[in-house]
């Protein structure tokens, strides 16, 4: 399923290409410690704990595509049991329902 998301910019895609690199030059000076919970990316839905492999990925996160679905199914493997969506809407929660109809997960409204 895909849905057209109203959007600000460009992100996610080869026309952010020139943030690249000045993103890649404010990461190279700035302290990242290895997390005490890894961080699962949504640009390979995987777990990193490796500092540089972090930058690199925050830095590759604004051309490449969001794998949010994939995120979301690798965060319950490890064993995601509750989420919060933060907000005034229950979009996020709607769209989390279609990968797993028993997740509970719960709209905080600010």
């Amino acid at each position: 399923m895909t849905v057209r998301l109203a959007v600000a910019g460009a992100f996610h895609t080869h026309f952010m290409q020139p943030a690249v690199e000045k993103l890649r030059e404010a990461l190279a000076g700035t302290k990242v410690v290895t997390p005490r919970i890894p961080v699962i990316s949504n640009v390979d839905a995987e777990p990193h704990s490796d500092p540089e492999v972090i930058k690199d990925i925050l830095a590759r996160q604004v051309t490449s595509p969001v794998l949010w679905e994939a995120t979301m199914k690798t965060l319950l493997e490890k064993g995601l049991e509750n989420s919060y969506e933060i907000g005034p809407n229950k979009v996020i929660a709607g769209i989390f329902k279609r990968i797993d109809k028993k997740h509970n997960i719960q709209n905080v409204q600010v």
